[in-house]
């Protein structure tokens, strides 16, 4: 009996440390082409990409989000998956097929075919819909981690932002990953001023 193989964990947490790793590098930089002095040290600054998601209202919600999909579809399959269980129940109950006539076990056949061909199907549909919500997600939360540390990094007059995920050591001082969760956090709520309560990327999936 096949089972039930959505996730075994929250995909959009797996999918962020890919996410990290094709984000890494250069979060912002300033244009220094005509105006940098020689002698002026260069202003380095990190952020965690990973830590901006888990923590920002944005990324909490998106998280949410994605996580009541993804049950809802589950709970759909285990009961296509329930449904083909009894069928094939009948299939190891010898006094059951003996009393079956050779129509009815070939009815039973076909239903169990039916069946498994639906759950397949479902599956991969589920699979493949989950896969570009979670792209879409990623790509929302990049803009809005990239936008952020910009905003930052101007106010601070900082140079170069980097993904922390990018770097192999960085002293904590450097880490302006809570300033750039603040000015996310404010940008979502402003944003959800001007929209309908509750809105979310993923509702367009509906």
């Amino acid at each position: 009996m096949k089972k039930i193989c959505i996730f075994a964990k929250p995909v959009l947490t797996l999918v962020l440390m890919t996410a990290a790793f094709v984000c890494s590098g250069v979060v912002y930089a300033a244009d220094t082409s005509k105006s940098f002095e020689q002698s002026k040290p260069l202003r380095i600054a990190l952020v965690s990409f990973k830590t901006c998601v888990e923590k920002s209202k944005i990324g909490q919600k998106e998280q949410a989000a994605f996580d009541a999909m993804k049950k809802q579809m589950e709970s759909i399959l285990e009961g296509k998956e329930k449904s083909l269980t009894e069928v094939s129940a009948k299939f190891n109950d010898i006094d059951y097929l003996d009393s079956l006539s050779p129509d009815a076990e070939a009815d039973l056949k076909r239903q169990f075919r039916t069946l498994n061909q639906e759950f397949n199907q479902q599956q991969q549909q589920f699979y493949q819909t989950l896969s570009q919500s979670n792209m879409m997600i990623i790509q929302k939360l990049t803009d809005a981690v990239t936008k952020a540390s910009t905003a930052v990094a101007k106010a601070q007059n900082i140079d170069v932002v980097l993904n922390e995920e990018s770097s192999f050591f960085a002293v904590a001082a450097i880490d302006i990953s809570a300033l750039v969760i603040n000015v996310m956090d404010e940008a979502f709520e402003k944003e959800a001023k001007e929209t309908k309560p509750g809105a979310s990327l993923l509702d367009s999936k509906k």
